[in-house]
């Protein structure tokens, strides 16, 4: 085979117009030492396509490396994401740890007005007391309305990232039903 012919069927390869025969031949060719010097940079691809035919499994350890795949699988779809009592025990020490926060605060409003009171500095009414125990309370809100903000978008993008990976797993193994040739190697199917 000549060198013009070659180099177009290294263009229809590339463009995936090639038989399996033609593939064959690429492959030979580069797999032999007499490539020229501006072809040789297609050599690694045809050589290691070549190199991977000839590895093959057996039925035996082809079912074991199959088995323990979809045993990785199932470990997979079954452990992730967080398990509906680990969730409510998430949420449930968020409420607990504002409420101690917004306690906290109430309480330290409250042994400071008393401080001011008994010293006899400040006589506080009433309105001051509410105006001073609201902002606190506002400022609490604040910080937990951004901390719950924070947990729904990281709630979301941990559903999505658990979506994609299904959907990834899927089209792995699909693709391993759909081109067996791929299961001889495992080091292929990562």
């Amino acid at each position: 085979m000549n060198i013009k012919e070659i180099e177009q069927l290294i263009e229809r390869y590339y463009e995936g117009e090639t038989t399996l025969a033609e593939e064959t031949l690429l492959k030979e060719f580069f797999s032999g030492d007499d490539v020229p010097e501006y072809l040789r940079q297609h050599q690694p691809i045809f050589r290691y396509f070549a190199d991977e035919v000839s590895r093959t499994l057996n039925n035996e350890e082809q079912e074991k490396v199959l088995l323990r795949r979809i045993g990785q699988f199932e470990k997979e779809v079954s452990g992730s994401g967080m398990q509906p009592v680990q969730k409510r025990m998430y949420y449930l020490s968020g409420i607990a740890a504002g409420l101690l926060i917004l306690f906290g605060l109430v309480f330290t409003f409250k042994n400071e007005l008393s401080k001011r009171n008994h010293a006899g500095l400040v006589n506080p009414s009433t309105e001051v007391a509410y105006t001073q125990t609201k902002q606190a309370l506002l400022l609490v809100s604040v910080g937990l309305n951004t901390g719950f903000d924070a947990v729904q978008r990281l709630n979301t993008l941990n559903n999505a990232m658990g979506q994609i990976q299904k959907i990834n797993k899927f089209y792995n193994y699909q693709n391993q039903f759909i081109n067996p040739e791929r299961m001889q190697d495992p080091s292929t199917n990562k």
